[in-house]
């Protein structure tokens, strides 16, 4: 009978379990404030504050987008002559090239000229932005506003020179300046054929020319 009342007593213990409360020690009352209510509060009571920072950041950020330049890039210097020349383009592969099956296609050493398979479709104009000489040649070069011609900068501010020109302007990256064998600026990259063609102008010689 006892070990029965005492089955009996744990089985209606968790009903009646919230009913039960206990205090130990001293109390306090305590209110949780839901966390989206609290944020929105605080953002309502701090507003100017808030927006003041932000437009701090804003404007630091756009100043360091401004200033942004890739790293590694030869401004390259004056061309001193008139000067058309071809670099050599040859490729040579560093390892195999394989097809599904694990045969190979193109063996380690292979050399090839990437421009008998891809045709550059626009000319390029490349210049120190750094160099207003440079800049009004570009104006009056005829070259500015074509589709068929897009403007590298090695030095300068890509920022500065847009307003300038009006005109969209990329960075001539340190993997150009190598491949086309650029040494001097303004210079004109085009493709004739199978070769690559970089004419170099001299803006002090008499006889300078597009």
């Amino acid at each position: 009978m006892r070990f029965r009342l005492i089955l009996i007593g744990l089985f209606f213990i968790p009903l009646f379990a919230k009913e039960v409360i206990f205090y130990v020690g001293k109390t306090y009352p305590f209110a949780e404030e839901n966390f989206i209510v609290a944020i929105h509060n605080y953002i309502r009571t701090h507003k100017k504050e808030i927006e003041k920072k932000l437009a701090k950041i804003r404007q630091k950020a756009k100043e360091q987008i401004k200033e942004w330049k890739p790293k590694g890039i030869d401004p390259l210097t004056p061309a001193r002559k008139n000067r058309v020349f071809y670099p050599d383009l040859t490729y040579t592969l560093p390892f195999d090239i394989k097809d599904q099956y694990g045969r190979v296609i193109y063996p380690k050493g292979f050399k090839f000229n990437p421009a008998r398979y891809v045709h550059l479709s626009y000319g390029i104009i490349v210049i120190n932005a750094n160099r207003k000489k440079e800049i009004e040649w570009l104006k009056k070069s005829g070259y500015l506003h074509s589709i068929a011609w897009r403007i590298f900068i090695t030095d300068g501010s890509w920022y500065d020179t847009i307003k300038e020109l009006k005109q969209q302007v990329y960075y001539c990256l340190p993997q150009i300046e190598k491949r086309f064998k650029l040494k001097h600026t303004p210079s004109i990259i085009t493709q004739v054929g199978d070769k690559i063609r970089v004419q170099e102008i001299c803006l002090d010689c008499n006889n300078s020319k597009k």
